[in-house]
């Protein structure tokens, strides 16, 4: 089972999300969202040095490589094969619309007309992604730190990530090892299924949990008054629920 891939770009076409990597002189054939190609100017150049994360589908009758510039679009991209009527093109297609960590957040609020403005979706089949994908999401967020496959290996420097704001580099076995400091700033779908976990722990179920945080988050929003912390919506999640007691 192939996972990653370093090698050099030999040949591309856009129009296939297409590229053919060389690496230990053998080509190839991988299947990328748009977007790496369209904005990355890496993947403008043959002869560019590329590290992709790989997808392995196999089926009976071939055996097709997709590859990813980050952890979180694999996961992502894992995730949508598991749902009824999408397959990887489609689910290509959906990330080469939406930026995985955008479509966290859609699948978060439970945006359906979001998923509607992608070619190949309609109203039942957004339905049935955000359906099947909700809980999903809400299980495996704390797996969702992006990791990008270029950062795994790139002239041997080694990288990991530090809490601290400085910029430390050190030499350790022959190996320069360099601690990035990266701002953390919370998207809706970190608030939504924080402020989820929040009102499970006071005793609702999770799947309902889940519901009202993105139900209320996406009413508020509608006002004008997008939540700016996890705080902000378990507080008007808990003004909905007292609010409902006492009709």
């Amino acid at each position: 089972m192939i996972a990653f891939l370093h090698g050099t770009l030999i040949y591309r076409d856009i129009e296939k999300s297409l590229i053919i990597l060389e690496t230990g002189g053998v080509g190839y054939e991988v299947y990328m969202p748009m977007p790496n190609f369209e904005k990355n100017s890496a993947y403008v150049s043959e002869g560019t040095v590329l590290s992709l994360f790989i997808h392995t589908y196999v089926r009976e009758d071939r055996i097709t490589l997709y590859g990813f510039d980050t952890r979180l679009q694999r996961e992502i991209f894992s995730l949508l094969l598991d749902v009824k009527d999408v397959g990887p093109k489609l689910a290509v297609t959906i990330l080469s619309s939406i930026d995985a960590g955008n479509l966290i957040n859609i699948l978060t609020m439970q945006d359906i007309s979001a998923l509607c403005a992608i070619k190949g979706i309609g109203q039942s089949k957004a339905e049935r992604i955000i359906m099947e994908l909700k809980n999903k999401i809400l299980k495996k967020s704390a797996a969702f730190n992006d990791i990008k496959a270029g950062d795994l290996c790139v002239k041997n420097v080694k990288y990991r990530e530090r809490e601290d704001v400085n910029l430390i580099s050190e030499n350790k076995n022959g190996c320069e090892i360099i601690n990035r400091a990266i701002p953390v700033e919370k998207q809706p779908s970190d608030i939504i299924m924080e402020s989820a976990q929040a009102l499970e722990a006071l005793g609702y179920s999770r799947l309902d949990s889940f519901n009202l945080a993105s139900k209320v988050f996406n009413a508020v929003k509608s006002e004008g008054n997008v939540p700016a912390a996890t705080e902000d919506l378990t507080k008007e999640c808990l003004k909905h629920i007292y609010s409902k007691k006492n009709l």
